[in-house]
């Protein structure tokens, strides 16, 4: 054990003496999604943002009509004028055009039914945020004619209105919104950084000590092949867990610093996570990255060279892509066989904690899983660095 400190120690001493490993390890990952969703926020918040403060759009209103005057007398509604709405709209001129034909009030007054024509753009967000928001003054203005014509025939207006929902939800709209929005995005985060972060380390580990030659005299000193396996292995997964961490570290961030870019409009969406829950997650994260941690160890030792470890270790952060899964998984209603299969049972256990559902017998299978999952990687990792014709492998 002393040996293996020493080694995870020297190890790790090495690791962080390379700014290039801090950058790419810790640096980027903290500030990669502050960047990311920083923008992603401020775009769509300047959408809503353009919606509020108003949208300019164009109005042939050939009539005169009153459903004309409704829209122009919107707060939020800024008419602007267009010899060719199509082509404006098609160019970027415009956002909008609204035409309503000189017999609209005629066929409204008559009881017949009125056409309207919106031009759009259907590639543009900002276009189709107009004609939603133009939708539903034409829908409002819409129930006021029929609420009318219901009248004129005293006939009760409720009868448009038969079945009035009540929504109940054992959780508050935001909190709830909240752990949805979490339970999608930190199970597949946390499994995609735990694939992807000790894959940097075990390369240069690996492999690159093989093209640097000092594997060999490092094999010559007293510690044995399993002291230098197990020291190795360590400072991998401890790289891998700081890279996991600074990644989350960033998503929290950039929770705090653009909360549009999660709350999709919901000034008051909560992400907050029990203690017990996210001391369970780190726990995970940890047993996950140990056996990604050696099976890039292993499959760095077999590389002859530090570009050829890197092409076989591509595929194994690919394997992380199955965090995706948590935006299909329904824990609540899942089947049991999905605790089962490597990495998903364990997006399903995470998502589970998310939501805070605390499930122990889910939690016990898992973790019965990932010891499993460790003992074979961390004997297939053994297995390459006994065989000579691996280590010295050029």
């Amino acid at each position: 054990m002393s040996i293996t400190s020493i080694v995870y120690k020297k190890e790790l001493k090495d690791m962080f003496r390379d700014k290039k490993t801090l950058v790419a390890a810790i640096l980027i990952p903290f500030l990669l999604y502050p960047i990311i969703f920083g923008l992603m926020g401020k775009g769509i918040k300047d959408n809503m943002d353009y919606v509020d403060k108003g949208i300019e759009i164009a109005l042939v209103d050939e009539g005169n009509s009153k459903l004309g005057e409704f829209i122009k007398s919107q707060d939020n509604v800024k008419i602007k004028e267009s010899k060719n709405i199509l082509e404006d709209v098609k160019e970027g001129k415009l956002i909008l055009g609204l035409e309503i034909p000189e017999d609209f009030d005629k066929n409204i007054s008559g009881e017949k039914k009125a056409d309207i024509i919106i031009k759009y753009d259907n590639t543009s967000q900002k276009s189709s945020m107009a004609m939603s928001y133009i939708n539903g003054i034409i829908e409002e203005y819409s129930k006021g004619i029929v609420a009318q014509r219901l009248q004129s025939k005293n006939i009760d207006t409720s009868i448009l209105t038969p079945i009035d929902t009540i929504t109940k939800s054992p959780e508050k709209e935001e909190s709830g919104f909240g752990k949805m929005m979490l339970s999608l995005m930190l199970p597949m985060m946390l499994v995609i950084f735990a694939a992807s972060g000790p894959i940097a380390s075990a390369t240069d580990l690996g492999a690159g000590e093989k093209e640097r030659g000092t594997l060999e005299p490092l094999l010559t000193t007293q510690a044995n092949r399993m002291s230098l396996l197990c020291g190795k292995f360590l400072a991998i997964t401890t790289m891998g867990v700081v890279t996991s961490l600074a990644f989350v570290g960033g998503l929290g961030l950039s929770m705090k610093m653009s909360p549009e870019a999660f709350n999709y409009g919901m000034e008051e969406a909560s992400f907050a996570l029990e203690p017990k829950a996210l001391v369970i997650m780190v726990i995970l994260t940890i047993l996950l990255t140990m056996v990604f941690g050696a099976l890039a160890l292993a499959i760095s030792m077999y590389a002859r060279s530090f570009k050829e470890a890197q092409t076989y270790l591509t595929p194994l952060s690919f394997v992380g892509m199955l965090g995706f899964t948590s935006y299909f998984i329904e824990p609540k209603t899942m089947s049991m066989g999905l605790l089962h299969i490597p990495i998903i049972n364990v997006v399903v256990v995470i998502k589970e904690l998310t939501l805070g559902i605390f499930n122990f017998a889910h939690l016990g299978i898992v973790l019965l899983w990932m010891l499993i999952y460790i003992g074979i990687s961390i004997s297939f990792a053994r297995y390459m660095f006994s065989k000579e014709e691996v280590i010295f492998r050029t």
